[in-house]
């Protein structure tokens, strides 16, 4: 099989700097798994989300839910197919929280149409992905219009649309990667953010000993 970043960037996959390649370069017939471990600096919720929404998708792990900063971070890569053929890669999320852990858990699928992000255990939104390499080897990320997956098929769209970027690369200096991610709406702004470094290694994993974790509870086909 292909790596889905590879798939979804074509030959801009060989512009990315040489340990991002390395990063995304692993597919489900890889035997491999990729753990990180590192700090993010800076987490912000802004207030003006209403806190019953912070609280649900907190819950499903499909955002992180309080403002910090310096708080440990632990990540992994699981690349797997699903039961619909798709090659996908489970990214799951711990920020240690003075108060206790929690998780921010999604899967990256090489779809149908195009790239597609789920987000929480549910799962419980749906992101449309634009990948791209930046002039020095950065892989940048940006979202269309978030999709609710609970209840009626609709997107937010107007003063509810919710938009991701994301942005990772290589910290030649400190030898490490680097992260940030924003999602914002045009009426409220920035609504989070999660910014800081991290270390990475593989680790051999055979399918059957992938967390139970990076599948989400139900298979969902939609992909718009």
């Amino acid at each position: 099989m292909t790596p889905v970043y590879r798939v979804a960037l074509g030959s801009e996959f060989d512009r990315l700097h040489p340990n991002m390649q390395w990063r995304y370069g692993i597919d489900s017939t890889a035997g491999v798994a990729q753990l990180m471990t590192g700090l993010i600096e800076s987490i912000y919720i802004t207030p003006a989300f209403a806190p019953p929404l912070v609280w649900y998708y907190g819950k499903r792990n499909a955002m992180p839910s309080k403002t910090s900063r310096m708080v440990p971070f632990e990540a992994g890569n699981y690349c797997y197919r699903d039961e619909l053929g798709r090659e996908c890669l489970a990214v799951l999320r711990t920020f240690g929280y003075s108060t206790g852990d929690r998780h921010l858990n999604s899967v990256i699928v090489d779809g149908r149409d195009g790239f597609v992000d789920y987000f929480g255990d549910g799962p419980e939104l749906l992101y449309p992905i634009e990948p791209s390499v930046t002039e020095d080897g950065s892989l940048l990320l940006e979202s269309g219009p978030a999709r609710w997956l609970r209840g009626p098929k609709i997107s937010m769209r107007g003063p509810f649309v919710v938009q991701m970027k994301y942005i990772e690369g290589w910290d030649e200096k400190h030898q490490r990667f680097r992260c940030d991610a924003t999602v914002r709406n045009p009426v409220i702004g920035e609504i989070l953010h999660y910014r800081g470094w991290f270390t990475a290694v593989d680790k051999p994993m055979t399918t059957a000993e992938i967390p139970d974790e990076a599948w989400p509870f139900r298979l969902i086909d939609r992909e718009t």
